[in-house]
């Protein structure tokens, strides 16, 4: 590319650069919007299964990623030998799916949190996929609350 063919020897009609197929050369707009045709190509959303995608997929029960997990909880057996590959792959992905876990995980004064969470269908991997939002002010409020009632706590136990 960028290059000129010898004297005497034409290039390839992929390799003209900065012509047009009339032999002028192309206007910026025009490479513009080559490129831009180009790139839709290239990354936009590709329609498969009937031309339909399915943006929102349903939400699975909490009992399917339960049961996988139980599953996959004996990889020794033989069922499994096909799936250590992705199993190997998921582990760069561990420091993130902790992080996630962390993030997400019930301040003291909540009993429980439900999240959403993404999984890989062979179990390999599963992420907490919500991003917690605080409103700054409540947020430290219930800390305080919460930091005087574990003091209260500390002062008056009897047995440690």
């Amino acid at each position: 590319p960028g290059m000129m063919a010898p004297p005497g020897m034409m290039a390839p009609p992929g390799m003209l650069q900065g012509k047009s197929s009339g032999g002028r050369p192309m206007s910026l707009d025009d490479k513009a919007a080559k490129w831009s045709k180009l790139q839709k190509k290239r990354y936009g959303t590709a329609k498969k299964f009937g031309g339909q995608i399915d943006p929102n997929k349903e939400a699975m029960p909490p009992e399917h990623i339960r049961k996988i997990i139980r599953d996959h909880g004996d990889m020794s057996s033989k069922k499994f030998r096909h799936d250590k590959r992705v199993y190997l792959g998921a582990l760069k992905y561990v420091p993130h799916a902790v992080f996630k876990l962390l993030e997400n995980m019930p301040m003291p004064w909540e009993e429980e949190r439900q999240v959403k969470v993404l999984y890989h269908v062979t179990g390999a991997i599963s992420f907490v996929n919500e991003i917690p939002l605080v409103i700054e002010p409540l947020y430290i409020a219930q800390w305080s609350a919460t930091w005087i009632m574990m003091r209260r706590e500390k002062r008056d136990r009897k047995h440690f």
